[in-house]
């Protein structure tokens, strides 16, 4: 279940580059509105008579967790519509990272000395990323996929809070926040043709909806550094795939750099697993 989210994941950067003429804003309103009622059919048909309950539980923390959710769509939407794939999903691979500081931050979770240096090379591979999307003039898709990272790790953060509540309709929540911003922002042109129309209502109905719930349900079989581990399939098919389909070749900065970040991650949860103790924080999560 773990390697079909992540491959399904995967193909993000695919679908926006096979867009026709949507907008970025037109994209987040139906991908949010087609995420947004596949989640509530999924938490009514989970819970049936108790579904109004359970969305009610999760009051405002899971609200406030939503709005970091919601942000997360559209930032990770702008990244992909502003810069490369490789730079976007490469970015955000880094998300236990961002994750890590924040619940130190937030919660007073202890970074160790390995996690910082781990921190320290991960962020050093984004700035070789942002270096090089300021050069190429991509800059804004560099910054919307740190936004993205951080707005998820602020997420990730919050359902730590409140893991004693199902925060799944949380997810609903975001989608449904992304997509009223997004409302906003085209100004009544919700018209797009019929191909970007399905591109987007399957990539938020489908693949991010069965993606995520995939996740919940491998996350109760597998430890967190499994999940971490496979998960970085994602982050490695995504730039492949365009590359193969839409030959969109990423820089030699951007492939130095993302290879730092994955490296980082992949070397932390590794030794990790070594140790016998639990990854990053986070480091179970998927965008």
């Amino acid at each position: 279940m773990m390697i079909f989210s992540a491959v399904m994941n995967s193909t993000s950067g695919l679908l926006v580059r096979s867009l026709e003429e949507a907008s970025e804003w037109q994209v987040v309103f139906w991908r949010g509105i087609s995420l947004a009622v596949a989640i509530v059919g999924i938490v009514f048909l989970r819970y049936r008579g108790t579904a109004i309950y359970e969305i009610r539980r999760i009051g405002w923390l899971g609200v406030l967790g939503g709005m970091f959710y919601g942000a997360t769509l559209i930032g990770y939407i702008m990244a992909l519509t502003h810069t490369t794939v490789a730079n976007a999903v490469f970015t955000l691979s880094a998300v236990p990272f961002f994750t890590a500081l924040i619940a130190w931050a937030v919660l007073g979770e202890r970074v160790s000395a390995r996690t910082a240096v781990a921190i320290a090379a991960a962020f050093g591979g984004i700035a070789l990323m942002l270096g090089d999307g300021i050069a190429s003039g991509s800059a804004f898709g560099n910054v919307m996929a740190i936004f993205a990272a951080v707005c998820f790790s602020c997420f990730v953060v919050v359902l730590r809070k409140g893991r004693a509540v199902n925060m799944l309709p949380a997810t609903a929540v975001g989608a449904l926040f992304a997509a009223t911003i997004a409302a906003f922002m085209v100004d009544g042109g919700f018209h797009v043709s019929g191909r970007d129309l399905a591109i987007c209502l399957i990539w938020g109905g489908v693949i991010s909806c069965v993606g995520h719930f995939l996740v919940v349900t491998a996350s109760r079989q597998l430890a967190g550094a499994e999940l971490t581990l496979i998960i970085l399939i994602e982050f490695i098919l995504g730039p492949i795939w365009v590359w193969l389909f839409i030959n969109e070749v990423p820089s030699v900065m951007t492939l130095i750099g993302g290879t730092v970040v994955l490296s980082a991650v992949c070397g932390h949860v590794l030794a990790a697993m070594r140790r016998g103790k639990t990854p990053l924080p986070g480091s179970g999560g998927s965008n």
